[in-house]
């Protein structure tokens, strides 16, 4: 039986995570300035994403955390998982991404 430790993500282009968010996510639609992308593989084959880019309105978002600069954050735009993953997986995605966006 998979478990969530089984996925593996990697930076994958923008074509193939706004194709799978276009065809999973629950609205259809992808953010067209998002600017980091992963994706999420289970056995090789590719069954999320999670896009990143600037945030819509900077003014509420850019006072929360101290010293922080009009373009040093991004945030989660959006994030689409097929049932193909196991049980927290998204948890786990979006802790290693964070660790990604760290690097």
């Amino acid at each position: 039986m998979t478990s969530a430790k089984d996925m593996v993500l990697r930076p994958i282009t923008a074509k193939k995570a706004n194709d799978l968010v276009r065809r999973v996510h629950y609205s259809g639609k992808v953010v067209n300035n998002s600017q980091i992308h992963i994706g999420a593989f289970l056995n090789g084959k590719l069954e999320g994403a999670l896009q990143f880019g600037p945030s819509l309105d900077k003014r509420k978002i850019q006072g929360l955390v101290e010293g922080t600069g009009w373009n040093e954050f991004v945030e989660l735009n959006r994030m689409a998982f097929t049932d193909a993953l196991p049980h927290n997986s998204e948890s786990r995605a979006i802790a290693i991404a964070m660790k990604l966006l760290r690097k």
